[in-house]
């Protein structure tokens, strides 16, 4: 559970503010590997910090299972948490535009909430946006068959091919096709 910040009058103190996100960042440092690129903090003169995260779905550790990927930005200016933090998407692979404008809308209409009651927010943030991945990530078609990639009560699921870019397949299909002329 993150720390909860006392607060006197209608404005914060600055002391507490900045004990605040020092205590969300330290989180999501034992969250994120800063080693392996899956958090990068940026803390300016100015104050405020740019927070990039590196998401994966949640698969149960099953890697071919992780069909997608993305990298969240979150800009918090010196008057975080009372303004809200602005919210960006990078890198993301295996996901199509409109998956990705709902989960970016999600997240934003969330900091916009957080904001309104001046409630930190950078870990809700991330973990709405695993939760949301992880639910993207659990459905998902063969852009070939157009069957479930995943379907519920085959055992084994069909094998599954995923590309660099993290689209997937069946490999069945993805073989057939490649032996197609001009495949």
């Amino acid at each position: 559970a993150l720390t909860t910040t006392v607060r006197s009058g209608p404005f914060p103190h600055a002391e507490c503010e900045a004990r605040t996100m020092e205590d969300e960042l330290e989180l999501l440092g034992a969250m994120f590997s800063s080693d392996e690129d899956e958090l990068v903090v940026e803390r300016p003169t100015g104050g405020g910090a740019t927070i990039s995260v590196r998401l994966r779905p949640s698969s149960g550790g099953e890697q071919r299972r992780r069909l997608m990927e993305a990298t969240l930005a979150l800009e918090l200016s010196q008057a975080y948490p009372e303004s809200a933090a602005v919210c960006r998407l990078s890198r993301s692979r295996g996901m199509v535009g409109d998956e990705e404008a709902a989960l970016l809308a999600a997240l934003t209409a969330l900091a916009a909430e957080a904001a309104s009651s001046g409630e930190p927010c950078v870990y809700a943030l991330v973990e709405a946006a695993i939760e949301k991945l992880t639910e993207l990530n659990a459905g998902g078609d063969c852009p070939i068959c157009r069957d479930d990639l995943f379907p519920r009560g085959t055992a084994p699921p069909p094998p599954t091919y995923v590309s660099a870019c993290f689209h997937s397949f069946h490999c069945p299909l993805c073989c057939r096709r490649a032996e197609l002329p001009g495949g």
